[in-house]
């Protein structure tokens, strides 16, 4: 059973050389939805029994409650098809509450 999973990337143990961060063993797919808060939080789907204990889990509407919760700082955008904004540029449309909603429910249940 997958369990989703807020985490960040493993440090490295070797400083003053490049030594990028790794994803932690039990992320079978990770990398949605950073924080843009600096501390590099993302959310990650683990596999029941491999996730510890530790970790912040989330349930389908906790899930959207944080992704809405980022939204009102950070809005999420449509990318395309595009609006054409008051210049005349095409430009991403900033997504409903609802339409967040939505994209969390369908990358939820491709994960179910």
């Amino acid at each position: 059973m997958p369990v989703i999973v807020e985490y960040k990337l493993d440090p490295q143990d070797k400083p003053r050389s490049f030594h990028p961060k790794t994803i932690p063993l039990f992320i079978t797919d990770g990398g949605y939805w950073p924080l843009q808060d600096g501390s590099e939080k993302m959310i990650g789907v683990g596999s029941e029994g491999d996730v510890p204990d530790t970790m912040v889990t989330y349930t389908l509407e906790e899930l959207q409650e944080r992704q809405l919760a980022i939204h009102a700082e950070h809005p999420m955008k449509q990318n395309p098809p595009f609006d054409v904004d008051e210049d005349g540029e095409l430009a991403p449309r900033v997504l409903s509450v609802d339409e967040v909603k939505a994209t969390v429910k369908a990358w939820w249940d491709a994960r179910s």
